[in-house]
Order: C-alpha cells, then sequence, then structure tokens
C-alpha cells in the first residue's frame, strides 16, 4: 500500500509539473527553460546530499550500473526533456500529456522483448487502454 501511495503522490507531482512548465514556457525558448529549469535539479539535489551523509554505495556500483544510469540521466533528463519542452511551448497541454504519457507502452515492450517479463492479461489490457486513448487524440 505504501507503494501505491508514493506511486499516486508522485502521479499527482507529475501532474502538476507540466502546468507550471506551461506557464513558464510562455515567454522563453525551450532550451533556455530548461536550463533555467536545472537550477531546480540542483538545489535539489544539493539538499538530498546533505540529508545523505553515507556514500558506501557508490563504492559497490559496477561499471555497468553507472553506465547505464548516466545514458537514462542524459536521455530523459536531457533529450527527452528539451524535446518534451518544444512540444509543450507549441501545443496543447491537454493534448501533449497524454502523449508523452504512453512512455509504460515502449517500457512494457522493451521489458517483454529484452528482459524476458511475462504478458499478462492485465498488461495487455493496459497497454490497450494506452493505444485507445491515443488514438482518441488523434
Amino acid at each position: 500500500m505504501k507503494a501505491f501511495l508514493l506511486a499516486l503522490l508522485t502521479a499527482f507531482i507529475w501532474g502538476v509539473v507540466p502546468f507550471l512548465e506551461k506557464i513558464g514556457l510562455s515567454s522563453v525558448e525551450p532550451t533556455t527553460a530548461y536550463l533555467v529549469r536545472c537550477s531546480g535539479i540542483l538545489i535539489g539535489m544539493v539538499i538530498a546530499l546533505s540529508y545523505t551523509p553515507d556514500f558506501s554505495s557508490f563504492g559497490k556500483m559496477g561499471i555497468q550500473s553507472i553506465s547505464f544510469l548516466v545514458l537514462a540521466g542524459i536521455l530523459a533528463g536531457f533529450v527527452a526533456q528539451v524535446v518534451f519542452y518544444k512540444a509543450l511551448k507549441i501545443g496543447e497541454i491537454s493534448r501533449i500529456i497524454p502523449v508523452t504519457s504512453c512512455y509504460p507502452l515502449f517500457t512494457f515492450i522493451l521489458g517483454w522483448v529484452f528482459l524476458g517479463e511475462e504478458v499478462t492479461l492485465s498488461k495487455v489490457m493496459g497497454m490497450l487502454l494506452i493505444l485507445g486513448g491515443l488514438f482518441l487524440l488523434k
């Protein structure tokens, strides 16, 4: 139950943030807006680091873990965010967010193909709902 509530809180925050970003993008180019947004990330990191005195887990990380996490940071934290800002700047928030929120579809496919994750009826139904929602937005 705790994991579900944390996920729900995450969804709420992720729902509020694009609204703030759309307003913030009104008078600035997407790349500039992203660079300003990164200051918030930096402030958050400084706060988190001040409450995390034990860094022993860094020494336990292998090169593969580090490489994948850095690549994920570049893709999600920079490339996708700048592309998202460009879409958000020129499009309607009510159309952009549902499309960008279909990422579980791609995660499902990658998990199934490369990680051998099980395909269940509930997962397929969830993916069909996502596809149906995208079709309705068109």
